[in-house]
């Protein structure tokens, strides 16, 4: 078997020392430990000839703790060579140290030394474990022992060394595996192997000896773990890895092995020296570990995907409540989609004479939203036959589109598009993955959500289909909502405006006037205004405010705008005279309006305009002269009562005004607002009378832009604006 000098005639015989039975009851509870006290660290290794006490063969570690030194040398020799010392300091070589024991053939179960210089193991006074171990039971090794030196402490700071921590490192050191291998047999057969390697893998010394230890591999040891140690091996270099070992009663188990090259006097590589440790404790306890770390961030994956999910929702909901049109509700959705989840978005549905047109288009690179609008455009034309939101989704309700930069993927649009021309002129755009989603209402969806993601970008999922159809969901009623509140608010300013009389054309004035409801509510509400000529040449200019802001308020206006116009023609009548009888004609019809009213009497003289007004509860007349003035006329006390309240008497007020003057009647929702006291907006209203433009239809413009913007303004508004020429 090679080595001819540690060859023996002498008979086996296989004795264990009760220190080495002592040891296995601590086994099975210190393997993992085993594994940190070795670890990837190089070992000193020596051969010794117990009957000459002295050292024959020696790894390179051992070689670099004393350099320089021809082998054979005697033990204490190469103990004081490599300055070997006792945790007190003393010389091995003046003290009862663990190689004076192992001369007496005792086994050494763990002690403590240190090294004088530094080698791979480590710096000068290295810590070192000395396990010494005669080989009595080994067929051709019976008069030589090994002894191996394990680093201690590179990874972390030792402990102070108390009789207890070397007793249990002790244990430990003695629970390693050793093996001797013979170098000069290419088949490297073991030699010789300690009892921990036999309760380790539950196979004997005699099944042990003359076999390659590939007898504990299996059909779990990764190949590549065996090429690592037979390349090293092979090369004559230490090796450290971790292999999947089998024992004898086939159960499997992790190995750290680590194999040392020892060379003789002469500098031949004559045997290897494996020391091996059961970690399957540890591995188990690191794969636990990381399954855990893998289960816990997947949860927590999990979880933010479904909070970022929740917060789209959250996001789409509240974006989308506050959407003035169907319009702005579409661009509020694609605005939130893009880029947050996709790099462009699409909404198509029915647009003008087309059943699929786009309503919105989104792209993260602005200048592929042209791009993206002339690809849309052509689908409908080359969709499949059926209709189209149906063709588009697919019978799953969502559809899915991956790899679409591939022939492959882009084979797979043949599925709802039946032009090959369109197929291919499309192919050229940016994109890998697409979704696309129904956006139904209460009723069949008549709208499509497309959500897409180009090549540079992770592709969609099925999941991401199911979030984007439960958006679609949410979405889909939220956009019914609008354009049913759309329509209603349109119903209703046809409505308000059908109760609203077209400004006449009079000789002598020239007249604007213009209704706005209130930012909340709805469309319709009480305020009006009229204006007509009676038949003496009269013009009479009204303005009222029935209470409410609702379809009552709104119909109750009419009412009385009816009663105005029936009493505003009676012959006799007078500012005054008409809101006492349109108030008595109330009460005769038994009509519960309650309304404020400015009812105004313009007559021309040879040198301007007379002016006669009643007012009953409401806002006074503004008015700007020729030079540039501008004043308020009538009281601003809110003294005279409001129509519907019971009061019999009217008064009136007069004034003559230049020719060139411009007059405004309101309503209060011009000029109240709920934060602020009624005469800092009286005085807003004269500062823009005086500062806009002097004909009636630019003065009623700049006032709705100047006086109607902001939260506050939630009251309706009308307003008219006469210029005396």
């Amino acid at each position: 078997m090679g080595s001819s000098g540690l060859r023996s005639g002498t008979t086996i015989t296989s004795s264990t020392s009760r220190a080495d039975q002592a040891f296995t009851a601590d086994l099975e509870s210190s393997f993992d430990e085993l594994g940190y006290l070795v670890g990837n660290e190089p070992s000193a290794v020596l051969l010794v000839d117990l009957s000459s006490r002295g050292v024959v063969h020696a790894n390179a570690v051992a070689r670099q703790l004393a350099p320089g030194l021809q082998l054979p040398s005697p033990l204490d020799v190469w103990s004081d060579a490599a300055g070997l010392r006792d945790l007190e300091g003393g010389l091995l070589s003046e003290t009862t140290h663990p190689l004076s024991r192992l001369a007496r053939t005792e086994p050494v179960n763990g002690q403590a030394v240190s090294a004088l210089r530094g080698s791979d193991m480590g710096q000068q006074r290295q810590p070192l474990w000395v396990v010494a171990l005669p080989m009595l039971d080994s067929p051709m090794l019976k008069s030589y022992a090994l002894v191996v030196m394990l680093p201690i402490g590179r990874r972390k700071e030792v402990p102070p060394a108390t009789s207890l921590d070397l007793h249990s490192r002790a244990v430990v050191a003695t629970g390693l595996s050793f093996t001797l291998a013979d170098a000069t047999d290419p088949d490297l057969p073991l030699v010789w192997v300690n009892p921990a390697f036999t309760a380790t893998t539950g196979y004997t010394l005699e099944e042990s000896v003359g076999r390659n230890c590939r007898f504990l591999q299996g059909a779990g040891t990764d190949p590549a773990d065996v090429d690592r140690i037979r390349r090293a091996v092979r090369a004559g270099e230490d090796v450290t890895c971790t292999v999947l070992n089998y024992r004898k009663d086939g159960t499997a188990y992790w190995n750290q092995v680590h194999i040392s090259p020892v060379h003789g006097p002469e500098g031949a590589l004559t045997h290897f020296v494996g020391i091996q440790t059961d970690v399957t404790g540890r591995i188990e306890a690191d794969r636990a570990r990381d399954a855990a770390l893998l289960a816990e961030r997947r949860a927590r994956a999990a979880s933010e995907a479904a909070e970022e999910r929740l917060q789209l929702l959250v996001d789409a909901s509240s974006g989308l409540v506050g959407a003035t049109d169907v319009a702005d509700a579409h661009r509020r959705l694609i605005d939130l989609l893009v880029p947050r989840v996709a790099d462009f978005a699409l909404v198509l549905g029915p647009s003008g004479t087309d059943d699929l047109g786009v309503l919105a288009a989104q792209h993260s690179t602005e200048k592929l939203v042209g791009d993206l609008r002339d690809v849309a455009d052509g689908l409908a034309a080359a969709l499949v036959a059926g209709p189209p939101v149906d063709v588009l989704v697919g019978a799953d309700g969502g559809r899915l589109l991956t790899d679409l930069d591939t022939p492959e993927g882009s084979d797979t649009r043949r599925d709802y598009i039946a032009d090959e021309h369109y197929l291919a002129a499309s192919a050229a755009f940016p994109v890998r993955s697409a979704v696309l989603v129904p956006l139904p209402g209460r009723g069949p969806a008549t709208e499509v959500l497309v959500l897409g993601r180009s090549p540079d970008r992770p592709q969609f999922t099925r999941d991401d289909v199911e979030v984007a159809a439960d958006l679609g969901r949410r979405v889909g009623v939220l956009v019914e909502n609008t354009r049913l509140h759309e329509l209603q608010r349109s119903n209703s300013e046809v409505l308000q405006r059908s109760l609203l009389p077209d400004l006449p054309v009079i000789r002598g004035i020239r007249s604007a006037a213009q209704y706005h409801a209130g930012a909340v509510g709805s469309q319709v509400g009480g305020d009006f205004y009229d204006l007509t000529t009676l038949a003496d040449g009269t013009i009479a200019l009204a303005v009222g405010d029935v209470v409410g802001h609702d379809i009552l308020a709104a119909a109750a206006m009419g009412q009385l705008r009816g009663l105005l116009r029936a009493c505003v023609h009676d012959p006799d009548a007078t500012p005054s005279s008409v809101i006492a009888r349109v108030e008595r004609l109330l009460v005769d019809l038994q009509l519960r309006t309650i309304a404020s009213m400015l009812q105004v009497f313009l007559t021309r003289t040879p040198d301007g305009w007379d002016l006669v007004w009643s007012c009953a509860g409401h806002p006074p007349l503004a008015v700007r002269y020729p030079d540039g003035r501008v004043e308020l006329l009538g009281r601003t006390d809110g003294n005279d009562p409001l129509i519907g309240v019971g009061h019999p008497d009217r008064h009136e007020e007069s004034a003559t005004l230049p020719v060139g003057t411009l007059l405004l009647g309101y309503t209060d929702g011009l000029v109240e607002r709920r934060t602020e006291s009624l005469d800092l907006g009286l005085h807003r209203l004269l500062h823009h009378v005086r500062v806009g433009p002097a004909d009636p239809a630019g003065l009623v413009e700049h006032l709705v832009e100047h006086l109607t913007r902001g939260s506050d303004h939630d009251d309706d508004i009308a307003l008219v604006a006469v210029r005396l020429d």
